[in-house]
């Protein structure tokens, strides 16, 4: 799940008879009007995201001397019978909104009619 979305637009016309067949209107357009910030999600590890969602592992005991297969052996291998660890970086962060986008606009315009 992620936070929902709000998005309010609104728009505002006003009429200026000059003549029988001139007039002026203005316009004024307001488009996220309250300002509110909408995430994205694009993945699970997708950099672009809103909202982070990595969850990297860390491995509790790494071994040393592990046979390779190939006669030889191999260091620094995680032992998976020690068991597992989300990083700090995932406890502290899974879930937050990292980063925001949308934001308010305003667009002001008259236009003439003849």
């Amino acid at each position: 799940r992620s936070p929902h979305r709000w998005n309010h637009d609104v728009s505002f016309f006003k009429n200026f008879k000059i003549s029988e067949t001139k007039k002026i209107q203005f316009r004024a357009g307001l488009f996220n009007i309250f300002n509110q910030a909408y995430p994205q999600w694009f993945g699970p590890d997708d950099p672009n995201n809103d909202v982070y969602t990595r969850l990297v592992v860390v491995c509790n005991q790494r071994v040393n001397g592990v046979p390779n297969g190939a006669g030889g052996t191999a260091d620094n291998i995680c032992d998976p019978t020690k068991g597992f660890r989300f990083s700090d970086e995932t406890i502290n962060n899974f879930g937050k909104i990292v980063n925001k986008r949308g934001h308010r606009i305003i667009e002001l315009a008259l236009k003439f009619y003849f």
